[in-house]
């Protein structure tokens, strides 16, 4: 769908996140012979980590994981750093109609599972993530906005249990901010910030620790099959069969991978900026002061959050090409609505600036399962920019899947049970994408 740049798995990408963290511990190495295991992994980020931690951690099975790049390459050592819900582009609303009530307060129990998960895991593997905040907030970026933000808090609260404060504009500029667009906020009990590359690389070493094999620089150029059913993957260095396979390439699934997973994504870019640190008298002319991670109400939405170092960090969407030069553009324009939005910092330097790929599909919700004509293939994907918290809990429900510890039919939420339906004429996803761009566009205007 994009230029070639983007999916160059040869070069990580310079944003904060790699300038701040470090890979030396781990051990892993591409893979250059033939190798075997009961479980073999495809893709190196959350899901796919959490996978192999779990599988060698918790059941004692031989796993090993492929990734095209490093280890974290993708979207996992790329996004806001946000452990926030829903991973869903419905509404609660819905949610309800299309799956009933029950199962959607199932689903968002599993949320919240999946933030207590990544807390348990980076206690229980020591592993230091910049953790910060105490849940999350959404801010009204116009008056229209708040009225949907009070009935999102009251269902949060009613129907799913998860504490939340409404408040107004006034109150929000003594807690959180006084920008241009903040005319009240909801903060939602549930969640926190982290340095996503920092928990990403701890997940690794944790699964080396356990005895997992990782293999970054692996890029699975053929899938085959054995006569004996096993699954034998190719990559430039050698091979991997195995018994079962786990597919955890979320938006960077490439086309051709594997039949069942052909036309099944709409990967959208994202693109962040970081400043230089804010002195005390920056922060306080726009009386900044939480460390909280925050989404305005936008259709296409900006996230921002105040780093631990007194960075400010703020994404948006991308472009629908992903050249050099609509990037550059894209920058410039991040930087100059970051001026207008806190007017004091207009001309504060922009330290780093990258993008990558979020995971979108025509179900608007993860998708977890099996394959239909290949039971011993699990996959997770479709995150929808909610994977921090969701990949994690993905990650070991698939190792459980793939260990018989649980069920397919039972132990998936039915929001996230099943492949999404395939994109008709696939070719022209850059032509649907653009098409929903410009109607959230239309609709954000309409709406303030």
């Amino acid at each position: 769908m994009y230029h070639a740049d983007i999916y160059d798995a040869r070069h990580n990408p310079p944003s904060y996140w790699e300038a701040t963290a470090s890979r030396a511990k781990l051990t892993a190495a591409p893979l250059m012979q033939d190798e075997s295991c009961d479980v073999a992994i495809i893709g190196g980020g959350f899901t796919g980590l959490s996978a192999a931690l779990h599988l060698a951690r918790d059941h004692g099975v031989s796993v090993r994981l492929l990734e095209a790049g490093d280890l974290a390459w993708g979207a996992s050592g790329r996004n806001g750093g946000f452990c926030c819900l829903p991973a869903a582009k419905l509404s609660i609303a819905q949610l309800i109609e299309r799956y009933g009530l029950a199962e959607t307060q199932r689903f968002f129990r599993m949320q919240v599972e999946g933030m207590d998960l990544v807390s348990a895991l980076a206690e229980d593997e020591a592993i230091q993530m910049d953790k910060t905040g105490d849940g999350n907030l959404e801010v009204a970026h116009h008056p229209k906005a708040m009225a949907g933000l009070r009935t999102t808090a009251e269902k949060m609260s009613s129907l799913f249990g998860i504490k939340t404060r409404i408040y107004t504009s006034e109150e929000f500029a003594e807690v959180g901010h006084a920008g241009t667009e903040q005319f009240g906020a909801m903060h939602m009990a549930a969640g926190f910030a982290l340095h996503p590359l920092k928990f990403a690389i701890g997940l690794a070493e944790a699964a080396e620790r356990r005895g997992a094999l990782l293999h970054p620089h692996s890029k699975v150029m053929d899938w085959q099959k054995d006569p004996d059913g096993r699954h034998r993957l190719v990559t430039d260095g050698g091979t991997i069969t195995a018994g079962k396979a786990i597919v955890a390439t979320n938006g960077y699934t490439d086309e051709g991978l594997h039949p069942e997973t052909d036309n099944c994504v709409l990967p959208v870019l994202s693109n962040i900026i970081v400043t230089a640190p804010l002195s005390d008298n920056l922060l306080g002319a726009e009386r900044y002061q939480t460390t909280m991670p925050i989404c305005n109400t936008r259709n296409l939405l900006f996230y921002y959050r105040l780093l631990p170092d007194k960075r400010f960090l703020i994404g948006a969407r991308g472009d629908t090409t992903g050249t050099v030069e609509n990037g550059q553009r894209k920058q410039d324009w991040m930087t100059r609505r970051l001026g207008e939005l806190f007017p004091s910092w207009q001309g504060v330097e922009v330290d780093y600036y990258w993008r990558g790929l979020v995971c979108m599909t025509r179900k608007f919700t993860p998708s977890v399962g099996q394959f239909e004509d290949d039971p011993s293939v699990f996959y997770g994907y479709g995150y929808h920019a909610n994977g921090v918290n969701t990949a994690p809990w993905v990650g070991r429900l698939l190792a459980q899947l793939a260990t018989g510890k649980a069920d397919v039919r039972q132990d998936i939420p039915a929001v996230m049970a099943g492949a999404p339906p395939r994109i008709p004429i696939a070719g022209l996803r850059p032509w649907y994408l653009r098409g929903a761009l410009l109607y959230y566009r239309l609709s954000d205007a309409l709406n303030g």
